[in-house]
């Protein structure tokens, strides 16, 4: 016989991978320990694994994201949905685990705005892929070193 916590997490796998193909995903591509960002982001912070920008996303001014070794950020499609940077994005993939900015559900989803950086701001790009972006880095690039990034325009 089966415990009642067993049935209980067997349920809610079965809802998490119903909601993520009623989604227009498949249940493998679910990410259960994404973390989700939108809007502003006034505290300094680390991002790493799975990060999910569900619109666009703004670091404002004194703020420090660091993006970790092998973190993928996966960006909902648009235009609009871009990042803009106007404290610091530190990006320190390494060559063994780079730093992928993609699509969310690839490149076939559509493209995604893309990294603008603000006059004043700072960016440092290690071992780093940015895919299916309308507009790949732009804005004021005197702040933003480059090691290792690849851009590759949408489509």
């Amino acid at each position: 016989m089966r415990s009642p916590r067993l049935l209980h997490g067997l349920r809610l796998a079965l809802c998490l991978s119903a909601a993520a193909l009623a989604a227009g995903g498949s249940a493998a591509s679910a990410h259960p320990n994404a973390r989700y960002y939108r809007g502003e982001i006034a505290v300094s912070s680390s991002w790493e694994g799975v990060i999910r920008l569900t619109g666009k996303v703004v670091i404002r001014e004194g703020v420090t994201v660091t993006v970790d070794p092998g973190t993928e950020v996966l960006v909902q499609p648009g235009a609009e949905n871009d990042i803009e940077v106007r404290g610091r994005l530190l990006v320190r993939g390494i060559p063994e685990k780079p730093v992928l900015f993609d699509t969310a559900g690839g490149c076939a989803a559509g493209p995604w705005g893309g990294i603008r950086f603000l006059p004043g701001s700072v960016g440092v790009f290690e071992h780093a892929r940015v895919r299916c972006s309308s507009t790949g880095i732009s804005g004021d690039l005197a702040g933003v070193t480059r090691a290792g990034l690849a851009v590759e325009a949408a489509r």
